[in-house]
C-alpha cells in the first residue's frame, strides 16, 4: 500500500474536508480527492461520508484510521530502532519553530552548528505553527506551551519576554507612559493575528485600552517595522527590539509578558542521532542567551 495514500488519508480525517487536507499537504483539491478514491478502490469500502460538517469517517475508516496511526507509530519506533547505534548524526531533521525565533535568534547561530554537523540537513518549518510531530509535519518543536494532546517529551529551555517598545523619534514627540493611566492619546500598534497570539493580544489590550489604535499587524516584522517608523507604540519580543537601538523600551521595569519555551518531540525520535543533535543544539543555544530572551 502507498504510504502517501495513507498520509493523505488522515489529513483529510483531521481536517474533514479535501480543501483543508490539500492546503496542509500543499497539495491540490483534485489530487487529494483521486488519492483517497484510489484508497478506498483498494481497500473495497468507503472510507469517509458527507454530513453538514464535512467529511466523517465511516465506521471503516474509523478501523482503517486505527491501523494507519499503529503504522505511523510502528515506522517511528523501527527508524529510532535502525538509527540510534550509529555516532554520526545525518539525515533530515524537521524543526518547528515561530519565525521571529528562527529569524531573529536561532539562524545567526546556525552557522557553527551546520559545521559541526556535515552530514545532518536542518528544515526550519514556521507555517503552519506550530507544526504537528504525530503527522509528521516536524521532528522537533519549539513552542510556549507544553507537551499537550499530542504525547510529546521534552523540556522547558527558557522563557521569552515581551515588552512595549517605540521609537526614539516617537518618544522625543511623546512622553512615554510610565503607569498604565498614562497610554490616553497615545497611538497604539496591536496584534491582528488574535488566534496565534491570543495571550499577547489580551494582555496588549489590556495595558493599552486607553490608548488609540491605530494599526493591528498579524507579523511581528510588521510589527517591528510600523514601530521603527514612528507609527505607534507597539508589544515586541525584547531579544528583537533590544537589536534596534533606535527603539527604546517603555517602563521597562514594568510591562513585560513572559511566556516558557517547551523544546519537545516525539519519545519514538529522541534517540536519533540527528534529533538528538538538534535537541542539544537548540538547549544550549536557550541555555546561553536565557537573559536575553527573557528581556
Amino acid at each position: 500500500m502507498d504510504w502517501d495514500l495513507c498520509k493523505t488519508f488522515v489529513a483529510v480525517a483531521e481536517t474533514r474536508s479535501f480543501a483543508g487536507a490539500a492546503r496542509r499537504l500543499r497539495s491540490s483539491h483534485p489530487t487529494v480527492g483521486r488519492s483517497i478514491a484510489m484508497l478506498e478502490n483498494q481497500l473495497g469500502t468507503r472510507l469517509f461520508a458527507r454530513s453538514n460538517e464535512g467529511l466523517s469517517l465511516t465506521a471503516q475508516g474509523r478501523k482503517f484510521r486505527e491501523h494507519v496511526e499503529a503504522m505511523s507509530a510502528a515506522a517511528l519506533r523501527a527508524e529510532a530502532a535502525v538509527s540510534a547505534g550509529g555516532a554520526q548524526a545525518r539525515g533530515v531533521v524537521k524543526l518547528s519553530i515561530g519565525a521571529t525565533l528562527a529569524a531573529h535568534w536561532l539562524m545567526p547561530r546556525m552557522g557553527a552548528f551546520l559545521r559541526e554537523h556535515g552530514h545532518l540537513q536542518l528544515e526550519i518549518i514556521t507555517h503552519p505553527f506550530p507544526a504537528s510531530v504525530r503527522r509528521r509535519e516536524a521532528d522537533v518543536v519549539l513552542r510556549p506551551v507544553d507537551a499537550g494532546e499530542e504525547n510529546l517529551v521534552g523540556r522547558k529551555i527558557g522563557r521569552l519576554g515581551t515588552g512595549f517598545y517605540a521609537s526614539r523619534d516617537y518618544a522625543a514627540r511623546k512622553k512615554l507612559p510610565e503607569r498604565r493611566d498614562e497610554w490616553k492619546d497615545h497611538s497604539i500598534i496591536g496584534f491582528a493575528d488574535r488566534e496565534s497570539n491570543a495571550h499577547l493580544a489580551r494582555w496588549s489590550d489590556f495595558i493599552t485600552r486607553q490608548g488609540n489604535v491605530v494599526m493591528r499587524c498579524s507579523s511581528q516584522g510588521d510589527m517591528l517595522a510600523a514601530t521603527r517608523a514612528g507609527l505607534g507604540i507597539s508589544a515586541l519580543s525584547c531579544f528583537v527590539a533590544a537589536a534596534y537601538p533606535d527603539l527604546i523600551r517603555v517602563a521597562p521595569q514594568k510591562l513585560v509578558s513572559v511566556a516558557d519555551l517547551w523544546l519537545l518531540a516525539h519519545p519514538d525520535l529522541v534517540e536519533l542521532p540527528a534529533v538528538r543533535a538538534v535537541i542539544s543544539f537548540v538547549t544550549a543555544s536557550a541555555r546561553e542567551d536565557r537573559v536575553k530572551l527573557r528581556g
